[in-house]
């Protein structure tokens, strides 16, 4: 059964499906994070430009998320360092930081009232192990030239001491939003810019027979383009089956509780980010995410369902903080994340699909890359390359 996160309640008006044949410069599928971010870049260039939703624009991770704008990967920055090695884990940790930058320089030009704050991120320590990892990580950042900030002992808000936790890093530059509003405000600014954006419209199958000629099929018609974007994420490997084994569909459970009093001032990770909550400020509802490590076999696939044990094991969290153990919870969700093999997105040209562009992968931490590789596949299509398609490249895989 869906589910509706509570970034959707009430929905907002949808667009009617595409219900004709069109012809086209570029054809971008998908209107979440990213695909929003190339449809604005291309539109604004006076390119154009159709944008086809398969359901609502936010509707899939980019609308299902806590909503957390936090740098860098889903690793540590230790982690990735020992895995990417050390001067690439810098870059690719920097192209988040611009990423959000961009954002919120977007937020700012247009106005947009989508509950957006930089008020840093919080993780926490719950073992000696994870007390000494987040310390490594820390000392690696400010080496690096980023910020981070040890928090021991009275350093620590209380409301965490109180809970357990002795110790946390904070990472100054972090931020939240209100996702699905952040990614509609990018699709009306597109359309306001000349962009054609159609919902309910899934598309099919993808006819690449090559730059300039590439038929994006569905059942109200055919968009005839130079260029497509695929940004799909998780599902990308449906239209192009190369993608099948290189990005998995990974469930992540959400819930929401009725407003409940001041506790939280930015978005807080716990247990190696297995972990998540934020409290809303517009409203004082916390949103609480994750423990997908209690059962990840079954936390894969499409299927925006509810895994009961977890959704108990969130509520028993609930009830760590004193000032929770009474607010009711009133939304509970789940969405689908797309997983890379390696942990980074892959942002540039679809091997075997000439005249296609992919974005996906992202890897739990879409609003640290997504918006930046919307705008990447967006000059690719353009002039052909960027820096940071020419960083993450799908052939890597090859």
């Amino acid at each position: 059964m869906a589910t509706t996160p509570f970034w959707h309640d009430p929905p907002a008006p949808r667009r009617p499906p595409l219900d004709r044949d069109l012809h086209t410069s570029v054809c971008v599928v998908g209107a979440g994070l990213c695909g929003s971010s190339a449809t604005l870049a291309l539109a604004q260039a006076g390119i154009d430009v159709v944008q086809l939703e398969a359901g609502a624009i936010a509707g899939s991770a980019s609308g299902r998320n806590a909503g957390f704008i936090l740098q860098g990967t889903a690793e540590r920055y230790d982690r990735a360092c020992a895995v990417l090695g050390r001067e690439r884990a810098r870059r690719v940790h920097a192209y988040s930081l611009e990423n959000h930058d961009r954002m919120a320089a977007f937020v700012r030009d247009h106005d947009v009232d989508c509950g957006y704050r930089r008020a840093g991120s919080l993780q926490l320590a719950g073992s000696d192990r994870e007390e000494g990892e987040l310390a490594d990580s820390a000392a690696l950042l400010v080496e690096d030239g980023f910020e981070a900030q040890l928090l021991h002992g009275a350093d620590l808000p209380a409301v965490y001491r109180d809970a357990g936790w002795n110790m946390g890093v904070l990472l100054p530059r972090d931020g939240e939003v209100h996702p699905a509003r952040l990614v509609q405000a990018a699709v009306a600014a597109a359309e306001q810019a000349g962009a054609a954006v159609y919902e309910q419209t899934p598309v099919t199958a993808i006819d690449a027979r090559g730059a300039g000629d590439v038929r994006v099929e569905t059942a109200g018609g055919t968009v005839h383009c130079d260029v497509a974007l695929v940004c799909t994420n998780a599902a990308v490997g449906r239209l192009l089956p190369w993608f099948a084994d290189k990005v998995d569909p990974v469930r992540g459970q959400m819930l929401a509780t009725a407003p409940a009093p001041p506790l939280f001032e930015r978005p807080v990770y716990a247990d190696h980010g297995y972990d998540y909550w934020r409290q809303d400020p517009a409203t004082g509802r916390v949103v609480l995410g994750g423990w997908r490590n209690l059962d990840p076999d079954a936390e894969v696939g499409h299927a925006d369902v509810l895994h009961d044990e977890i959704q108990a094991r969130m509520d028993a969290f609930l009830h760590r903080f004193t000032a929770l153990r009474d607010v009711p919870v009133t939304h509970r969700w789940s969405g689908t994340m797309g997983f890379s093999r390696d942990g980074l997105p892959l942002v540039g040209a679809a091997p075997g699909a000439n005249g296609v562009l992919v974005g996906a992968g992202f890897t739990g931490h879409g609003f640290g890359f997504a918006w930046l590789a919307g705008h990447a596949l967006a000059q690719v299509a353009l002039e052909g390359r960027h820096p940071f398609a020419d960083e993450l490249p799908p052939r890597r895989f090859a």
